[in-house]
């Protein structure tokens, strides 16, 4: 089946954004990027600070300058004083924050809030009690997304590099993950994750990939 992803951006007007909010940014550096329904406000944004004596690093994302996904932070310099993206919720920042293991500002427009380190640091103790349920499974579900964009191409590899630590492995396939259906598989221990970073976060039955990939080599 084709599929058309068409990208969708808000619109605004200079007088409903609150650039003042910024104005309380420490740092020289800012690394700053978006979603992409606030991608337009990136040269806006940047200009801003820069007015304000700020040093602006825009990097390559995604798919474009400044693009961050959830599982994506390659727009974000881990170097920079500071980590800011304009985006709506803590979805997107809270991956990015995990993976570049940074405390990350979100800029709404009408809001600045923070990821703290504190949020990072409970995520990082409870992935440590799912790589040790891991390793005690004998029984692991490998999810695998068939969505562009999220679909594990080398899940053959993963799988038999998880069976070389004496591991049963199934594989499970699907567009539409649903957590719930995981209770028709009680002997499934653990799941391992390669679709969305975000289906792991919430969940101790789940770990992504990533969290695993040194207790597999």
């Amino acid at each position: 089946m084709k599929t058309l992803f068409i990208e969708t951006k808000r619109k605004f007007k200079d007088s409903e954004i609150k650039y003042e909010l910024l104005d309380s940014l420490e740092g020289e550096t800012i690394a700053l990027a978006a979603t992409i329904q606030y991608i337009d406000l990136v040269p806006k944004v940047k200009s801003y600070l820069e007015s304000k004596g700020k040093k602006v690093i825009i990097k390559q994302g995604a798919f474009h300058k400044a693009h961050i996904l959830g599982c994506n932070s390659t727009a974000l310099d881990k170097s920079a004083d500071t980590i800011l993206m304009i985006t709506d919720g803590t979805f997107h920042a809270m991956n990015n924050a995990i993976q570049l293991q940074r405390e990350i500002y979100i800029f709404t427009t009408n809001t600045l809030d923070k990821i703290e380190q504190k949020e990072i640091d409970a995520h990082n103790k409870k992935t440590e009690t799912k790589q040790k349920k891991f390793l005690l499974a004998n029984n692991i579900g490998l999810i695998v997304s068939t969505k562009h964009g999220q679909h594990q191409k080398s899940i053959h590899k993963i799988k038999e590099k998880i069976e070389k630590k004496n591991k049963k492995v199934y594989v499970f396939e699907s567009n539409n993950i649903d957590t719930n259906e995981f209770e028709n598989f009680p002997q499934i221990q653990m799941w391992v994750n390669t679709a969305c970073f975000g289906l792991a976060r919430d969940d101790m039955r789940i770990i992504n990939l990533a969290d695993i990939l040194k207790l597999i080599a």
